[in-house]
């Protein structure tokens, strides 16, 4: 009671240093304080010295409060401290330390937002962690308790990155922090934390991992048995789990297993893969190196298609052959593509039972990226009433010239009522990246080569499909650029997409119209238009010429969000500062000029 009473006084005092003494006289808060401390005073005298030195402090002037008041606090103190203690009821031991080195100092008050991100929840948590992590700010000391913390963030991204990223970096330094918050019976946090322990000490964390694997909660026990795979002496032990009752435990067997790769270890996955468990093992079989495994799942997959081709096999049979074929997806091998040209080859197999296995086997027969698979699948384009149309016009973009790939496929796209032009169209639309993600995306991260013929423009414009026209449009085409204008005049918004993709197609063929015509979009679309700036809605109004800035500034007093208006100033000072060479850039022939000065201007 009477140390409550203390703490209550000692944060009044508080408040009135903070506050001024001028404050003191008279204070309510500080005098409610008076009657609990005479009546304590009766067992103690010191309470009623302090009740007095409250009182000299309620009814002090002006000139003396401020003594009174630093007499009080001092007195306070010191009583609290006799009330203090250094003992504790806990048993003592070393304390473990860190041999952690501090290059670069940081005040707290710079670690302070990354505590706050670690330890508390909100937006834009991750993209702190990121500029922190950049700026080294992880490797203070202070800050490894809460990011081992945060491994428990219920927002995915932020553990995950920490995981990854951040607590990795720290190596044996973290260890202790590691081991000291790991809980067993925890949740995905301490999964993570098992984890980073494991790479830290390797092998001789086995007895942590064993008892994890036998006594942790779910996700402990799944994680550890993973980790086990690594091991070849746990071989029987996971063989053992590879018959657990519960599945989340099989699955993670088959992973562990998938990673030892021994005899018993494949012979164990091809049996799971011919049982109920197949779903479960389809992925860990996918992680597996082991040629042997490739080898018997190829020889499995040929039985059963003999068996569905003799019709001596039901639906059991198919779900088992598409199983197969799942789980051989990333295993580029020539018997791969071997076993795929058998089976899109096979009349018998291009059956409506076999349906989702065809498709997978078309779709891992592009996947393996050889000449052989794709002259192969090229091959396809007729056969079976061109049911394979999307995957042999694929291919024919990685090998075949572009004109003969405009002859061989364009009837066919012209042919608008056959059931085989919408997926040739669906596959053109998956191979053309739009014109933002080719401004941000380097040329090798294409899956597919920029194999067009220019006709194909002329075609798209005329069966009305103008993002394919917006993303293939290299030169200057008078008849290009009225659809171009006309389709962007027809719902003109600054704020969709598919208005900067058209203004985007028409700065890149060198329209010169095109910084009116996207003023004109501004000034008509309204002030409530913009509610942010992307990244290539800034970009394409830095594009308009020197001459337009003040027009632009006129515009941004427009709008009706603050903060879109400073951006838009912002780019109208920047082109009040443009060289009048370079307001309106010459169009390159060899289309790389103005395409060119676009991607410099985003960089």
């Amino acid at each position: 009671m009477s140390i409550d009473v203390l703490f209550e006084l000692q944060h009044e005092v508080r408040r009135l240093f903070i506050a001024g003494s001028g404050l003191a006289a008279g204070d309510m808060r500080l005098q409610k304080t008076v009657p609990q401390l005479e009546k304590l005073g009766e067992s103690s005298p010191v309470f009623t010295r302090l009740a007095k030195s409250v009182s000299q402090v309620l009814t002090g002037d002006s000139g003396s409060s401020a003594v009174a008041l630093l007499e009080l606090g001092n007195l306070l103190q010191s009583v609290l401290y006799t009330q203090g203690t250094t003992e504790t009821k806990d048993e003592l031991r070393p304390l473990d330390g860190t041999d952690m080195s501090l290059k670069d100092p940081v005040p707290f008050r710079k670690l302070q937002p990354l505590l706050q991100a670690l330890t508390q929840k909100g937006q834009g948590r991750l993209e702190q962690l990121q500029q922190a992590c950049e700026e080294r700010l992880f490797r203070d000391f202070r800050v490894l308790p809460a990011a081992v913390q945060a491994l428990d963030d219920s927002y995915a991204e932020v553990p995950e990155y920490l995981h990854r990223v951040v607590l990795p970096d720290y190596g044996l330094e973290a260890l202790d922090v590691l081991r000291s918050r790991f809980r067993p019976e925890g949740g995905k946090g301490d999964a993570r934390r098992l984890d980073l322990i494991h790479r830290l000490l390797r092998e001789s964390s086995m007895e942590l991992l064993l008892h994890a694997s036998a006594e942790g909660s779910m996700e402990v026990r799944t994680t550890a048995i993973e980790l086990l795979g690594h091991y070849l002496s746990q071989e029987s032990y996971l063989l053992d789990m590879a018959d657990d009752k519960k599945k989340e435990i099989r699955r993670a067997a088959y992973t562990a297993l998938s990673r030892l790769a021994s005899g018993p270890a494949i012979d164990r996955l091809r049996k799971a893969l011919n049982s109920k468990d197949r779903e479960i093992a389809i992925e860990p079989i996918q992680q597996c190196d082991a040629h042997e495994l490739v080898e018997f799942v190829i020889q499995d997959a040929e039985k059963l298609l003999d068996k569905i081709v003799s019709k001596t096999g039901g639906e059991q049979i198919v779900q088992q052959l598409l199983a197969s074929l799942r789980s051989l997806e990333g295993k580029r091998v020539p018997k791969v593509t071997g076993l795929l040209i058998k089976l899109l080859s096979t009349d018998g197999f291009i059956v409506p039972e076999t349906e989702a296995a065809q498709e997978a086997a078309a779709e891992l027969l592009l996947e393996q990226r050889s000449p052989e698979a794709d002259l192969f699948a090229v091959s396809l384009h007729e056969p079976y009433k061109r049911k394979f149309i999307a995957y042999s016009f694929k291919a024919a973009l990685r090998i075949c010239p572009a004109d003969e790939i405009y002859e061989k496929y364009a009837p066919d796209l012209k042919q608008k009522k056959q059931p085989y032009a919408k997926p040739l169209l669906r596959a053109i639309h998956e191979t053309v990246p739009t014109l933002a993600e080719q401004l941000l995306r380097e040329p090798e991260e294409d899956e597919y080569p920029d194999n067009w013929d220019p006709r194909w423009v002329r075609l798209f414009a005329e069966i009305d499909e103008e993002e394919l026209v917006c993303g293939l449009i290299r030169e200057p085409d008078r008849d290009i650029e009225s659809y171009l204008v006309k389709k962007c005049m027809e719902k003109p918004n600054f704020g969709h997409y598919r208005t900067i993709n058209l203004l985007l197609a028409l700065f890149r063929i060198g329209y010169r119209d095109a910084p009116e015509l996207m003023m004109n979009v501004l000034e008509s679309g309204g002030k409530r238009q913009l509610y942010y700036l992307d990244r290539t809605q800034h970009e394409l109004l830095s594009m308009l010429p020197g001459a337009y800035a003040d027009r632009l500034r006129t515009f941004a007093e427009t709008l009706t969000y603050d903060s879109v208006k400073k951006q838009v100033l912002d780019v109208a000072d920047s082109l009040a500062l443009k060289p009048a060479e370079t307001d309106v850039p010459e169009h390159d022939k060899k289309g790389t000029g103005i395409w060119g000065w676009i991607k410099n201007k985003m960089r």
